[in-house]
């Protein structure tokens, strides 16, 4: 085998093939080209350097086949065996000629599976007669168990797995219905034509809806499937875009977008439901397009003729309602409040740029009253990406946050908190640049690329926007550009780090390689359009102390009881993960005086102590975990039953105590807090609006469709002042960091921070 076939090997064939093609007609895309030229340039480029041969061929079947069927359910493992025969070692070799016919092969085999399963699974429901009375357990997860090891077997393992999603839907109707007598309404009225399904009619609605999206891919998916497993057989983070994924990636990264600014759903009917419009997006300024209203036809221009949407696959719906700004689209709907399906109707509406305002940076105004009236402004920064307009340069997160922290400078805040949960990276140029307005010029952070050079990246602000006390607060999910500036704030001592036990723990470096680009000029221009783009992993990077966030993260300086403790998160969850390593470390000077870390720890560890919620998230941990470790569940509808009542008096006897415990908090901590939200939109407005709680505003910038199941949800009572447990105690740190700062004493336990519960 050949170990050093690469894009220069194939060139002149190509470009042969280039100029045959281009004096024929016009040709579909060749998937297996495009496939060529990914492996190449994956195996050319990503930080390992690794060659695509027979090693990597067996991790990629592997990793293709298990893509496909997760949970192990429909192939057997006759059909894995046979697999491995044809393709163990031979994957490499098919993409290299050109060919993705494996692929697609054992797609067309599992999409047969899956046809003859739900045919199965119809007959199984029609025929069979659940009492739910047998001493029986089915698996929860299945990604780690063995395939079946034929159709007997598989048969076998279904109607165990059918049995436990009917149980399952049995026990959602009964505490469906409780619910709906206790608010005094029926079932039908909350759910409409949906709550008169059965648990049968639901499981078969649910296969066949799966079977139908499987139908609706085509080579172009399947080719997709293929080299987005190809590429993370590298590592987790390196991927393959299709073009129309490659679109969405610009407009995640830049928050916006051109089209008509709505939010779509697929229904069971087929159609495309309107779940959500943009407040000031073209479709709302147009006025005719309403919740609800399902879309049927797609066309172009105002005399294009309207395509058939019905049950096409969601993203290809999208696409063709995105487009050139200017341009009309014209959708057929079926209005939300029509008779009958047979009353439609055409809109209009001229696509524009549309900006995803829920998306951008955000800040709270916090002002906290204390004892002998005393009081603290406090800064809260929401950051919820590294965003930036990669192309045009006209979006900037760290613009934004600098728009905001100026505001909150300006209001006299005594301390700040930078609040990254949730913040999965993104530019590292803006991770830079925010770095830049809490420390003067200095080095940020460093990369290695796979021949072990080693590149420094700098902060040139020569001065800080803010000096002041700084928290920066981190979860399982901030990841990349967020662990960079978390790492950063860290290591320059400028800053609190408060969280979950780690960061995500992603420390690479990806960059986007559009593959048409790779192609010579002369190649067919239907191919080179729907070629794509790989994005692959080029270096990893390393804190300016030396070590790598890569696995294992940012621990924080204060690290708070969380839900995502026992859950399988972060870069250690993932195959394929880059190792972690150090390098040296740089010289860099630690920013003014050192947070006083082991007594802010030692503070908020007794208020958390003392916390009646913080408990209950460890309680709630705990039995989490053992619930993983046995991963079975019963299949006796009164065991289940009983474990759903003894869940229901624990959540009982909770929200008991809470209504008691709050209503003590709401009264002593009265006129406690003040609070006014800044947006991009009032961030200059001479007067705030301020609120006496944290109550989110509903949604302004986006008009929503109701959750019909809402109304069916317990409720549970609201925190005081709608303040939730964690960001309570990390308010009270930054107040505590606030006081040591100024020479002050601290809250420690005062009513309402340590034994409050809340």
């Amino acid at each position: 085998m050949n170990t050093n076939r690469n894009i220069i090997v194939t060139f002149l064939s190509t470009v042969a093939l280039a100029i045959t093609l281009q004096a024929s007609a016009p040709a579909a895309p060749n998937y297996g080209t495009i496939a060529q030229y990914v492996a190449n340039m994956v195996q050319n480029n990503h930080y390992s350097r690794t060659d695509f041969e027979d090693d990597v061929s067996e991790k990629l079947l592997d990793t293709f086949i298990n893509f496909l069927d997760t949970s192990k359910l429909y192939f057997t493992q006759k059909d894995i065996d046979n697999f491995e025969r044809k393709y163990k070692t031979s994957l490499d070799d098919y993409i290299f000629e050109g060919s993705i016919k494996p692929a697609t092969d054992i797609y067309a085999l599992y999409v047969q599976r899956v046809q003859d399963r739900v045919k199965k699974i119809e007959n199984l429901l029609k025929t069979e007669e659940f009492k739910f009375d047998s001493d029986r357990t089915v698996e929860k997860r299945r990604k780690d168990s063995e395939w079946a090891a034929d159709m007997a077997a598989a048969d076998v393992l279904w109607k165990n797995v059918i049995e436990g999603q009917l149980l399952a839907e049995e026990l959602r109707l009964i505490t469906q219905k409780e619910r709906a007598k206790e608010i005094g309404k029926k079932l039908e009225d909350i759910l409409g034509s949906e709550g008169n399904e059965t648990p049968k009619d639901k499981i078969l609605k649910r296969y066949t809806r799966f079977m139908r999206s499987l139908d609706e891919n085509d080579e172009e998916e399947v080719c997709n499937f293929l080299l987005s497993t190809l590429s993370q057989v590298y590592d987790p983070h390196s991927d393959y875009f299709s073009q129309s994924e490659l679109e969405n990636f610009r407009v995640n990264m830049g928050n916006k977008l051109v089209g008509i600014g709505a939010l779509l759903s697929t229904e069971d009917s087929g159609s495309a439901k309107i779940q959500g419009i943009v407040v000031g997006g073209p479709a709302d300024k147009a006025g005719e397009l309403q919740i609800n209203d399902r879309i049927v036809g797609v066309g172009q221009g105002e005399d294009g003729e309207i395509v058939d949407i019905m049950y096409m696959k969601l993203n290809k719906i999208v696409d063709m309602i995105r487009g050139k700004k200017g341009s009309v689209v014209v959708l057929k709907i079926i209005p939300a409040d029509a008779a009958d399906d047979s009353q439609t109707r055409k809109i209009f509406i001229t696509r524009d740029q549309v900006n995803l305002k829920d998306k951008l940076a955000n800040a709270e105004l916090i002002e906290v009253s204390g004892p002998e009236g005393k009081k603290q402004r406090i800064g809260w920064i929401n950051l919820y990406s590294f965003y930036a307009d990669m192309e045009r340069g006209t979006s900037s997160c760290s613009a934004d946050v600098k728009k905001l922290l100026n505001r909150l400078i300006e209001e006299q805040i005594d301390g700040l908190v930078v609040d990254l949960r949730g913040n999965g990276g993104g530019s590292l140029e803006e991770a830079i640049r925010m770095t830049g307005l809490f420390i003067p010029a200095g080095p940020v952070v460093q990369a290695k690329n796979a021949k072990n050079k080693i590149t420094e990246r700098n902060s040139r602000t020569p001065q800080a926007v803010y000096g002041g006390p700084l928290v920066v607060l981190t979860d399982r999910s901030s990841a990349s550009a967020s662990e960079i500036f978390a790492a950063a704030m860290q290591d320059y001592q400028r800053a609190v780090v408060i969280g979950d036990k780690s960061t995500f723990g992603k420390g690479t470096v990806q960059t986007v390689m559009p593959v048409a680009q790779y192609m010579p000029v002369l190649f067919p221009l239907e191919t080179k359009q729907r070629a794509g783009a790989l994005k692959v992993t080029i270096q990893k990077f390393y804190r300016i102390a030396g070590g790598s966030t890569q696995l294992k993260g940012v621990v924080p300086d204060i690290i708070l009881p969380s839900y995502r403790d026992e859950m399988e998160t972060g870069e250690e969850s993932l195959p394929n993960a880059l190792e972690h390593d150090a390098i040296r470390k740089m010289k860099y000077d630690l920013f003014g005086d050192v947070p006083p870390i082991e007594k802010l720890r030692e503070i908020s560890a007794k208020r958390i102590a003392e916390s009646t919620e913080f408990q209950y998230i460890q309680d709630d941990n705990k039995r989490f975990k053992e619930a993983k470790e046995k991963n079975e569940i019963s299949l006796n509808l009164k065991k289940r039953l009983a474990e759903n009542q003894e869940d229901k008096e624990r959540r009982n006897s909770r929200n008991a105590d809470r209504r008691k415990l709050f209503a003590k908090i709401n009264e002593s901590e009265k006129g406690r807090y003040k609070v006014a939200r800044l947006t991009l939109d009032n961030v200059t407005a001479k007067e705030l609006k301020w609120m006496e709680n944290f109550k989110d505003d509903d949604d302004k910038s986006m008009r929503r469709a109701k959750d019909k199941e809402e109304e069916l949800a317990e409720k549970i009572p609201d925190y005081p002042h709608f303040l939730d447990p964690s960001k309570r105690e990390m308010l009270s740190i930054a107040g505590d960091m606030i006081s040591i700062s100024k020479g002050l004493k601290t809250a420690e336990t005062k009513s309402g921070q340590g034994g409050s519960g809340s």
